[in-house]
């Protein structure tokens, strides 16, 4: 097999890694493996976003020293493939916009290049509605690199064939653009990303990791193939009570901080609780119109119509918001607002407050969720759980899924009965042992390990390089870009 994997991020463990064990285990079966990587060739990119000389450096001198490392065969390919046609395009290329709606709508050919640049700089800013004119000059540079991107890997298909591409992600602008590229040129793929722990990674064939149907699929036929296994359900509670105590999965848990039991002060159990669980939108909001709210354009909007209907609850109703730990440090809009607020019968939990997201599950009425893993939580512990959003769970029969605001309204009020575990079960176990085993990489952290039993680091004078353009500050940063405009373009710009 001829096999192409784009490993961009040399500094992002534990996917670098992975795209490592990867290759490795390529070679190993004996197939030709050739590594497209970036050498300080895009303008902005998500770890590097604008363009400093040192973080290029350091990326690019831990990639340089890990291939080293790996089995001979290795081919090295670089990024840019630009004919003089694809160099006046990104000459004249469309790179100012009004709103976030004009940048969303934005497609070359198949490429949705307005969508992947926005997840990106959502991702950067950690606002799900970002001033597009105060970020010009990194929407411009997102637009440039990505496109320069779709462009080359065409152009490299064109002359090379390949039987799989492989590619981290698939949601920020950069890995997008391969991503679109291989469709347009009928080049099958795998997007890699985390697996159920740290110990696991996990492909996608010819998908992203966020494509819902894909994965619900997935769900469910883990679940029948598992059918025979005494320790089904046994995996499937694991995964729901790791959770409630605050384990790492894949990820950091988001409650080990929070007192076990506690609840807010002014709590009366003798009212009808409802809690709301809003979450961080940055990942899910710019992925496409599959995650596309079908009740509400934001979660601010669903939170302030819901404001606006509490003066018409029954009396008895007093509704609860946690806010996502996850937004502890995040300042936009919706959480200035809502860490502001004051409203009869509302009580806001602010992100750090230590009171327990699972003493709020279990003591509350029911559950509203715009998504979270909270949602399917709650139907396991054995709560009511409605969901005014999308999600990986909504179509497992574990939720209350409303079709309008008015709908969803009605639930609020009504006297509701769990759903069945099932769903819950069938998400727990997959949630639980998705992925494949890590063979070279031991991991040591969720952000660290080792490859082969050593630590990745960037030769001296890569060091001595990132140190001295440090010192050079923004000259350094000045002549980096133009020399790299120069490279995507034929020309220099004035940098910003």
């Amino acid at each position: 097999m001829k096999i192409l994997v784009c490993s961009f991020y040399g500094t992002n463990t534990p996917h670098f890694e992975t795209e490592l064990e990867i290759i490795q285990a390529h070679l190993d079966a004996g197939d030709i493996v050739s590594v497209l990587g970036c050498n300080a060739e895009l303008l902005a990119c998500d770890i590097n976003p604008f363009h400093q000389v040192a973080a290029c450096a350091n990326c690019w001198g831990r990639r340089t020293v890990a291939l080293s490392g790996l089995s001979p065969g290795l081919r090295a390919e670089k990024l840019l493939h630009l004919t003089k046609t694809n160099k006046k395009e990104l000459r004249d290329i469309k790179t100012s916009f009004q709103n976030v709606e004009e940048l969303k709508s934005y497609e070359i050919e198949n490429f949705d290049v307005g969508y992947a640049v926005l997840s990106s700089l959502i991702s950067r800013l950690r606002d799900p509605d970002p001033d597009v004119n105060r970020r010009a000059g990194l929407i411009r540079d997102l637009i440039i690199s990505s496109v320069a991107t779709y462009r080359s890997l065409q152009n490299y298909l064109d002359q090379t064939s390949f039987d799989r591409v492989y590619i981290y992600n698939g949601r920020y602008a950069p890995f997008r653009a391969l991503l679109r590229a291989c469709e347009s040129r009928n080049v099958p793929f795998y997007t890699h990303e985390r697996g159920h722990d740290i110990r696991h990674y996990a492909l996608f064939p010819n998908t992203k990791p966020h494509d819902r149907e894909y994965i619900e699929n997935r769900i469910r036929e883990a679940w029948a193939n598992a059918s025979s296994d005494p320790q089904r359900e046994v995996i499937a509670a694991r995964f729901f009570n790791e959770r409630s105590v605050g384990v790492d999965q894949s990820w950091y848990s988001f409650v080990k901080d929070q007192k076990t039991s506690l609840l807010p002060e002014e709590w009366n159990s003798l009212k009808k609780n409802v809690v709301v669980f809003n979450s961080s939108e940055d990942e899910f909001i710019a992925i496409g119109d599959s995650w596309k709210n079908p009740l509400y354009r934001s979660q601010e909007e669903a939170l302030d119509r819901l404001i606006e209907i509490i003066p018409q609850l029954p009396e008895d109703i007093h509704l609860y918001l946690r806010m996502h730990p996850n937004l502890k440090d995040v300042k936009n809009r919706t959480t200035e607002k809502l860490r502001t607020l004051s409203i009869p019968r509302l009580t806001i939990i602010q992100s750090a407050d230590p009171v327990s997201t699972y003493a709020l599950i279990r003591h509350s009425e029911k559950v509203l969720t715009f998504g979270s893993t909270v949602g399917i939580e709650a139907t396991y512990w054995g709560k009511p759980s409605v969901l005014a959003g999308v999600s990986f769970y909504r179509n497992l029969g574990a939720t209350y899924n409303p079709g309008t605001h008015e709908e969803m309204i009605h639930l609020i009020q009504s006297r509701l009965e769990p759903k069945d575990k099932l769903g819950a079960l069938m998400f727990g176990f997959y949630m639980g042992t998705f992925g494949i085993p890590f063979k070279y990489f031991e991991p040591t952290g969720i952000l660290k390990g080792t490859f082969r039993g050593r630590h990745l680091e960037p030769k001296r004078w890569v060091k001595k390089t990132a140190a001295l353009s440090s010192l050079m500050g923004s000259f350094a940063y000045r002549g980096a870009r133009g020399f790299t405009q120069k490279r995507l373009t034929g020309r220099f710009r004035t940098a910003h």
